[in-house]
């Protein structure tokens, strides 16, 4: 039996109960093992079981349960907690644990045998240690302090989650730890025992860096082992770190140290002569080594996570190989945390020690030799018995693992030549890895890619740290921390410290300071918690071409980009390469693939802020080449997508530009552009930004081309695009990109503000005039024709079409595609004004040369005006025909905004004829063509004609609501459709009654 049993157990049975606090809080009794799950019972359970035979007041209970004010009702609540307890614990404990109202207002009592609690068996080894020191006894000190130390689990009260009890329990418990270790430790050293000691310091010293007395011991250990210059570097390290964490130098006792080291004046061990055989050596044959870090107490989420790991981890029971998980995932996500959360769970999976050690320390590569090394002393080997050589060190690792039931957690590796060598050979171990690269070449490897928190966890951990009073109150601040924050752990820790440091700071404030991108990342640092470091770790792990594409990323707008965006990016690196190291150092992440079969990637929201703080320090001609590139390749793309869909630049004017620059390869044009809307679809957000980037770096006339070829659906995306271009050529004093970018927004206006079309139109004409640019004048007097037959001025649509015509004429200009715009409103303006021989002439005409250039927006255009007339006219048949034969040649996948007018056009036909269900059937065909193009105004027709054919069947009291639901769609009062719903809502109004 151990000194521990003897102590804090006595004689007594196995089975009788122990509560524990040293670790996750749990009561072990004879008829099994309670840990409650609801967090306020833990509280409550931790507090009593720490003033274990002495009374608590029902203040300090509430203190406990809710560390700011407690609700109204929280003394009933406690009441219903206590209750639920006692019967809890009388499953696990029979009587032998009660809890017991103190008389007089007193408050609670749990009374329990104090062998029974952890906590106290503790404070009773290390008070016994004492008493054998002073007694002349110092190796039974030490198993003392070694059995007091094995009662640790992990951190004290781990999963108990009371701000109060952190605070004031939890921290008291972990400093008596520590003091404790530090005896051990001195009194091992005064025996000599250094070798044995130092792997061991190694760990304390990275998990408690702040900790001058295990430096100091760490130092007297290597310079006792003959590695003085180690010692020496062990004390630069620790004078760094207290500099740069607290901006204090070490204390005296580190100093002396350092000087006796200097000087070569180290005493030597005090007993190491005469009595070394008394003190047990460490892992002699093999004492088991728990090493974890502490558990976070206020972790969060990662429920799906936590389960494969320990399913995964668990199987080394029973399992013929070794399970290796590595968990893998961007700087900050919560990889460490996870991975010690799992290994504490799994604590008793592997009673011969669960191991850590960590593989990075500012992005300074720890050799595998070097940490075997530690690990081999760590589990008993003499030093003299440590092999030479990784191969030899790692067989006699292997060795010494063998049979043995070990956790190996090993954290922040930077490849798999670390990881390597220290994988156990033989069944029973496991090792658990965590990585900012994926690691996927290790043997056997069960790969967790971890991910943002989910947005209830993300708001879980603000409320702990901030508090859920102040979240609730301020919840819609909240949600904004936690958005700013990319729900990425370490900036909610973050964010949620520094607010949890000030309770009387608003969230609103803090969430405001975080809008502004290039103050975030300063925002979000706090003592030694920085998440611009943390991603500059792994940055920096990158090659050069690597680091360059991040940089150029950073010129964009943070969303999602193609694969092939790198390429034109950087045009001399291999991009799928760089996508490879990107991916594998989680600075991006796969997003799948594009409806153009383009896989896709995005950055974390604050590795995109990160990307652009970087951006900013590219060199101007850098940064000129990539946005130019990007800029010609998207013109390339555009060009070949309106080239394949079929379309021409019907009601565009014609291009002033020099040719495509080629950019992208045939490849990737071929495999990008066959279906014209997809791409566009798919890259819209990109165009725009590329459009308004185009013009701040001076290639305004590429953006204006740009945007001249790109389908954009959007109203307001439209305006936005040529205020931006007009702006950029306004600025650099070119008028004639100037006006024909104001005639690309009037135009726009055509359908929805008619009246203030003209008055741009108008405008433009002019200019076009004073300018001399004939092609131009000649379109813009096209489009005003049209809008004089929307405004039912059918004398001034012919004239503007005749003129356009005339004009084109009188200078040679034999420009078919401008015929094809101007026949059709001239042959509809005469067919107004009941002209209908000349109309029919020009009806005629204007299909010969939509024919003969072989456009179908001309086509198109031709037929919709001579069925649009016709139907007015009363001829249905030669009406049905244009609509069917406009139709028949439409591709619905290609252009559903053309192809939805026709089939209105066709609807309305068959509601003049009677057809109803046929009308309806095409009207709703019809939506979701105008849905899918984004078209408002289609979408109202729609609703016309169904309110058309409810009037038809006698059903105005249906009608009348279709009708008032469309008018306020139309985005103004002279939308060309405006007019005819208004006749149509008047009619089934007076019919309805």
């Amino acid at each position: 039996m151990s000194m521990a049993d003897s102590l804090a157990f006595g004689n007594r049975p196995r089975q009788q109960v122990m509560a524990r606090l040293l670790g996750t809080l749990e009561v072990a009794g004879t008829t099994g093992v309670l840990r409650p799950s609801a967090g306020k019972h833990r509280v409550l359970l931790a507090g009593l079981l720490l003033r274990a035979n002495r009374s608590a007041t029902v203040d300090e209970l509430l203190g406990w349960l809710w560390d700011r004010v407690p609700p109204a009702t929280a003394r009933q609540t406690l009441y219903v907690y206590l209750n639920r307890l006692r019967g809890e614990l009388a499953q696990v404990a029979d009587d032998q644990i009660r809890i017991r109202t103190v008389s007089g207002g007193g408050g609670y009592l749990l009374e329990i045998d104090p062998e029974s609690v952890d906590v106290l068996a503790f404070r009773r080894l290390v008070e016994t240690s004492h008493e054998a020191q002073l007694n002349g006894d110092p190796a039974a000190a030490v198993a003392m302090l070694t059995d007091a130390e094995h009662l640790w689990r992990g951190p004290a009260l781990a999963d108990v989650p009371s701000d109060r009890l952190q605070r004031d329990e939890a921290a008291r418990l972990t400093d008596e730890w520590g003091r404790a270790v530090e005896r051990r430790v001195d009194l091992q050293l005064a025996f000599g025992r250094h070798s044995e000691l130092i792997a061991e310091l190694r760990s304390l010293t990275a998990r408690y860096p702040l900790r001058e007395r295990f430096w100091a011991q760490l130092m007297l250990a290597l310079y006792r082992d003959g590695r003085q210059a180690e010692s020496l570097e062990s004390y630069q390290r620790a004078r760094d770190l207290l500099v740069e964490e607290v901006g204090l130098d070490p204390g005296d006792e580190l100093r002396r140290l350092h000087h006796q080291v200097l000087t070569g004046a180290v005493p030597p061990p005090m007993w190491a002569s005469d009595t070394t055989d008394a003190i047990p050596q460490v892992g002699a044959p093999w004492a088991p080594q728990r090493q974890l870090p502490p558990d976070i107490p206020d972790f969060v989420g990662r429920v799906a996570e936590v389960e494969e790991m320990t399913s995964l981890l668990r199987s080394a029971a029973y399992s013929p190989t070794v399970p290796l998980v590595v968990v893998s995932g961007p700087a900050g996500v919560g990889k460490s945390a996870l991975a010690v959360r799992v290994a504490h769970l799994l604590a008793d999976t592997f009673p011969d020690g669960q191991w850590y050690a960590r593989l990075s320390q500012a992005n300074s590569r720890v050799d595998p030799a070097d940490l075997i090394d530690d690990l081999l002393r760590l589990s008993g080997l003499h030093p003299r018995s440590v092999p030479d050589g990784l191969n030899a060190k790692t067989a006699a690792l292997r060795a010494r693992l063998a049979g043995r039931r070990v956790l190996l957690l090993l954290d922040d590796a930077l490849d798999t030549d670390q990881v390597l060598p220290i994988l156990p050979g033989t069944a029973g171990c496991a090792m658990l890895v965590t990585s900012r690269r994926l690691l996927t070449s290790l043997p056997g490897v069960q790969p967790i890619k971890l991910d943002m928190l989910l947005p209830s966890d993300a708001r879980e951990l603000l409320a702990n740290l901030v508090g859920g009073d102040r979240v609730a109150e301020e919840r819609q601040a909240a949600e904004e921390i936690v958005s700013l924050c990319g729900q990425l752990p370490l900036a909610l820790r973050i964010a949620g410290s520094r607010l949890g440091s000030k309770p009387a700071a608003r969230l609103d404030v803090f969430a405001q300071t975080l809008r502004d991108g290039q103050r975030r990342l300063d925002q979000l640092e706090l003592d030694s918690l920085r998440v611009r470091a943390s991603m500059a770790l792994s940055y920096l792990g990158l090659n050069d071409g690597a680091r360059q594409a991040f940089r150029l990323l950073g010129l964009l707008d943070g969303g999602d980009f193609p694969a092939w965006l790198v390429t034109v990016l950087l045009p001399t690196a291999d991009g799928e390469q760089v996508i490879e190291q990107l991916i594998g150092s989680s600075l991006i992440t796969s997003v799948g693939r594009d409806p153009t079969g383009e896989p896709r990637y995005r950055m974390h929201d604050l590795l995109a802020v990160y990307a652009a703080e970087l951006a900013g320090e590219v060199d101007e001609h850098e940064r000129m080449e990539a946005l130019s590139r990007v800029l010609s390749a998207l013109i390339q793309l555009a060009s070949a997508a309106w080239r394949r869909g079929r379309r021409t630049t019907w009601g565009w004017l014609p291009e002033e530009v020099s040719p495509v620059t080629q950019v992208l390869t045939d490849r990737h044009m071929n495999r990008l552009v066959g279906t014209h809307l997809t791409w566009e679809q798919t890259e819209r957000r990109l165009v725009l930004f590329m459009i308004a980037r185009g013009c701040e770096i001076g290639r305004y006339a590429d953006a204006a081309r740009l945007a001249n070829l790109f389908c954009v659906s959007s109203y307001h995306d439209y305006l936005w695009i040529q205020d931006v271009v007009c702006q950029a050529a306004l600025d650099a004093g070119d008028e004639l990109v100037r006006w024909r970018t104001e005639f690309a927004r009037a135009r726009h206006l055509v359908h929805h503000h008619t009246s203030h079309a003209v008055r741009g139109l108008t405008s433009c004409l002019h200019h076009f005039e004073r300018l001399g640019s004939v092609r131009e004048t000649c379109h813009v007097m096209v489009w005003l024709s049209l809008c004089h037959t929307l405004l039912e001025d059918h004398t001034n649509a012919e004239v503007f079409a005749q003129r356009a015509l005339a004009a084109a004429k009188s200078v040679g200009l034999e420009d078919r595609q401008l015929q094809a715009m101007a026949l059709p409103e001239l042959a509809r303006s005469l067919a107004m004004a009941d002209r209908y021989p000349e109309a029919a002439q020009a009806f005629e005409q204007a299909w010969q040369v939509a024919q003969e250039i072989g456009d179908p927006a001309s086509l198109w255009t031709v037929l919709n005006r001579l069925g649009d007339v016709a139907r007015r006219a009363g001829d249905l048949d030669r009406a049905q025909w244009a609509a069917e034969t406009g139709l028949a040649m439409a591709s619905i996948e290609t252009e559903p905004q053309a192809s939805g007018w026709m089939m209105c056009l066709l609807a309305r036909v068959h509601v003049a004829k009677g057809a109803i269900d046929l009308a309806v059937e095409l009207a709703d065909r019809a939506r979701e063509q105008f849905i899918a193009a984004g078209e408002e105004g289609g979408i109202a027709a729609v609703d016309a004609i169904r309110a058309e054919a409810h009037l038809a069947e006698g059903r105005p009291q249906v009608a009348v609501p279709l009708l008032r639901a469309a008018l306020p769609a139309l985005k103004g009062e002279e939308h060309s459709l405006v007019g005819e719903i208004q006749v149509l809502l008047d009619m089934a109004e007076r019919e309805a009654g």
